[in-house]
Order: C-alpha cells, then sequence, then structure tokens
C-alpha cells in the first residue's frame, strides 16, 4: 500500500507543472569543447501567424559574464533597430528600442534575467517596421529553477530594481 502511494506520487510530481514549458538543453560548443546549457520558453500563442520564445542562455567573458535573456521568433526582421517592450508581472511597463540579433529573427539583452526572479508572467510587444506589432504573452512559472540549471559565472554587475 505504502509502495502504491509513492508511485502515485511520484507520477503526479513528474506531470505536475511547476515548471511551466521550460525546456532545458545542451549542446557541445565546437570551439570550447564544453557542455553549454540553454533554457527556453514557447509564448502561450501565436500572434499573427508567428510563434516566439524566451531564451536565457549564459555569456561566458571576463568584463561582461552572465546570463542573457534573449527572444527569438519564426519571423524574420529588418536589419536595424527595432521597438520592444515588456512587463512583468503588474510592474512597469519597460520601452526599449533594441538591435535585430544577426539571425534576424529577434533581440538580446534587452532585460536582466534577474528581473524575472520570482515572477509568474512576462508580456512582450515587438513592434517591427512595415509589420504589424507582435505580442507574445509568457507563463513564467518555474523560471528560477531555469535559470538555476544554466551554469554561469557572473562578472558584470549585478542589476537591482
Amino acid at each position: 500500500m505504502r509502495r502504491a502511494i509513492v508511485v502515485v506520487l511520484t507520477t503526479l510530481l513528474a506531470c505536475s507543472p511547476v515548471a511551466a514549458d521550460w525546456s532545458i538543453t545542451s549542446y557541445k560548443d565546437r570551439l570550447s569543447d564544453r557542455d553549454v546549457k540553454v533554457a527556453t520558453l514557447p509564448a502561450k500563442e501565436r500572434d499573427h501567424g508567428v510563434f516566439a520564445r524566451l531564451v536565457i542562455n549564459c555569456l561566458e567573458s571576463p568584463v561582461v559574464g552572465g546570463l542573457v535573456l534573449s527572444i527569438e521568433t519564426g519571423s524574420r526582421f529588418s536589419r536595424g533597430r527595432m521597438g520592444l517592450s515588456y512587463r512583468v508581472d503588474q510592474r512597469e511597463v519597460v520601452p526599449r528600442l533594441m538591435p535585430v540579433n544577426s539571425n534576424g529573427n529577434g533581440m538580446s539583452s534587452w532585460a536582466q534575467p534577474e528581473e524575472l526572479e520570482g515572477a509568474k508572467r512576462i508580456r512582450v510587444e515587438l513592434s517591427p517596421a512595415r509589420s504589424p506589432t507582435l505580442f507574445f504573452d509568457f507563463d513564467l512559472t518555474g523560471v528560477d529553477k531555469a535559470m538555476n540549471a544554466i551554469p554561469c559565472v557572473r562578472t558584470r554587475e549585478k542589476w537591482t530594481p
């Protein structure tokens, strides 16, 4: 009887939505031969048929090292800068004008990952040139666990609200 209860509890815990849809993947860096871990989280739904995901990875640098937050989409954007606004939980909206990444599908370093610690939700709005504004909503449940799963040495100054 006790064993059956343990099996049921283990199954329930393994299937519980504690970590939302965070996915931790790893790959071997071809230059350094190191195992690199990356956390990704898909948006709750597509906007204008475009999907998006948050990506948290480690930037290794003696000067500006630390976790980096990016957004990647299934769309290609014009080179240059693009408007991005975000809101964590019920905090103030933070507007940014950020360069589009080298892949042309998103932006990096528009917020400090530490801003997400303990948060439940982030909403992100992208304003590409010559395209409709894109809105994405992310359930951040499990973000602390996801960030802790990525080994990273912080060398840049700590973010404070």
